[in-house]
């Protein structure tokens, strides 16, 4: 695994469409470590080049818990530019891998970056 900055993953190819996840989002809005969390703070690890993801799993979780906080993290500081640019102030971004950026989130959702993993990693 290489590291930026103290992030702990690879740059990955960063291509997910919209609404791949929506799924997945829904699944995780009826959690029960959400829905009963005092914190309700979300990771979405690994965006992609693009910050799609990471707004569409705010945007549906907050149907669901008005005051959950959703951090998006990417290893690649140019993406973390852009998605602080691009999203605005529905979610937060931040440079970060498998480390969560000494987060502590109640769930953390890594479904694409997994893939791009060797196992031993």
């Amino acid at each position: 695994m290489s590291r930026v900055r103290g992030a702990v993953g690879q740059i990955t190819r960063g291509t997910t469409n919209t609404n791949r996840l929506r799924r997945v989002d829904r699944w995780i809005a009826r959690h029960p470590a959400l829905r009963r969390a005092d914190d309700p703070f979300v990771v979405d690890l690994g965006y992609g080049a693009l910050p799609v993801t990471t707004v569409e799993l705010a945007s549906r979780l907050r149907t669901v818990r008005a005051d959950v906080r959703v951090v998006g993290l990417e290893i690649h500081p140019d993406r973390v530019r852009l998605a602080r640019e691009l999203a605005g102030d529905v979610a937060e971004f931040g440079l970060g891998g498998f480390e969560l950026a000494g987060h502590t989130p109640v769930l953390v959702r890594a479904f694409n970056v997994l893939r791009q993993y060797d196992v031993a990693d």
